[in-house]
């Protein structure tokens, strides 16, 4: 859409008419990518008044729910084998980030996954965590706690500090594409559950007399080392695309931690997805 266009459609948003704002609601909501990022600038442009920002929520609830949501459910159908870790961020990250580089990320991530497959060679067991751990030193991946929490440019930086549930899921994205046996593990905690990253087995589960139906795992730290000591016997692995749900958990905590670091707008978009992934998967 033109930009003229959104500025003056743009310009109806604070008008007192609730009649004229359901005329363009419609219009923003099939068309929100387009403006998305000039209703950012009005939201942090200390001039705008609380009828704007009440509408700016509802616009951005409103989109979100209705793109996110059927896209949502179309990519969770595909599952021959199942949905694509990869394909699922990227769908999400440009809901939440209308500068995000899509392209760029993927190719990046592809790539990686690339560079561990060159070197694994006949491996298939213990030790691809081991090369990972290689691949992932080479490009100066590593976990860092009050790292950046947003994808976009990890890939165009030297060094590329993560947090710990975005190299979690950076991790996975290559173990899937490189069908590694690293997965999302549901395991019981003193608050229910939660999601550990674990190297499932099944030969080393009878090797070892380990009685699980689900293999022997064994949870991965952030350093990506096995933790040798603590067998989860009681682990479910999940399907790769589920730690989409944990992911964004962990990122709205860290974001309403740090609010001086995120664009408050990232938190209305990112509790829409949050309720949407909370409804639509289950662990």
């Amino acid at each position: 859409m033109e930009q003229e266009k959104i500025k003056s459609i743009l310009k109806l948003l604070d008008d007192p008419d609730k009649r004229v704002f359901d005329e363009i609601r419609d219009i923003i909501v099939e068309n929100f990518g387009d403006f998305s990022s000039e209703l950012t600038k009005i939201l942090y442009s200390g001039e705008c008044s609380e009828i704007e920002k009440t509408r700016i929520a509802e616009l951005a609830q409103m989109s979100i729910s209705r793109i996110f949501l059927n896209e949502f459910q179309n990519y969770t159908a595909k599952l021959s084998p199942e949905p694509s870790l990869l394909a699922g961020t990227v769908m999400i990250e440009k809901l939440i980030d209308n500068t995000f580089d899509a392209i760029g990320f993927s190719n990046y991530l592809r790539a990686l996954s690339r560079k561990v497959w060159i070197r694994l060679g006949e491996n298939t067991g213990i030790e691809t965590l081991g090369i990972i751990r290689d691949v992932f030193e080479h490009e100066n991946i590593f976990s860092d706690s009050p790292a950046n929490m947003m994808l976009n440019g990890i890939f165009s930086g030297e060094n590329k500090p993560m947090h710990k549930s975005m190299l979690y899921l950076v991790l996975l994205i290559v173990c899937q594409e490189n069908g590694i046996n690293v997965r999302p593990i549901l395991t019981p905690s003193k608050n229910g559950t939660e999601i550990e990253i674990g190297y499932v087995n099944m030969e080393l589960a009878k090797t070892s007399n380990i009685p699980s139906k689900h293999g022997a795992i064994f949870a991965i730290d952030d350093k990506l080392f096995m933790k040798r000591e603590a067998r989860i016997l009681v682990g479910k692995p999940l399907p790769y695309y589920k730690y989409l749900k944990w992911w964004h958990y962990s990122r709205y905590a860290e974001m309403s931690a740090n609010k001086k670091k995120y664009p408050g707008y990232y938190y209305v978009i990112l509790e829409k997805i949050n309720e949407i992934l909370k409804s639509n998967i289950k662990y």
